[in-house]
């Protein structure tokens, strides 16, 4: 049971993550993450997941633009060579009441 759950988790992450060249993040610095999504205006990162041989894929967006019909823009952090928190923008669905509730 813990595995589907984990890897309807992973299909739901790598859902957003289709588009775009893909990087590594822990083989470039912060600064050249936000260098690269500046250039680019979305980045696909990769990284090591915290179970041992998984890799984890996300969407990382420059503006609220990159995130029309994929819900709203949210900080989120992605581990670097540099640092295991560089700040990010990421697209998350939000719930509640209004335009963003989710059906």
């Amino acid at each position: 049971m813990k595995k589907i759950i984990m890897l309807a988790a992973m299909g739901m992450v790598c859902t957003n993550a289709i588009a775009g060249p893909m990087y590594n993040s822990k083989s470039m610095t912060c600064s050249s993450v936000r260098d690269k999504m500046a250039q680019e205006g979305t980045v696909v990162l990769q990284y090591p997941s915290s179970h041992p041989g998984l890799m984890m894929y996300n969407r990382y967006v420059s503006n609220s633009m990159s995130c029309l019909g994929q819900g709203a823009m949210a900080s989120a952090s992605v581990p670097t060579s540099d640092d295991p928190k560089c700040k990010m923008k990421t697209c998350n669905f939000t719930t509640g009441k209004g335009p963003n509730k989710n059906h």
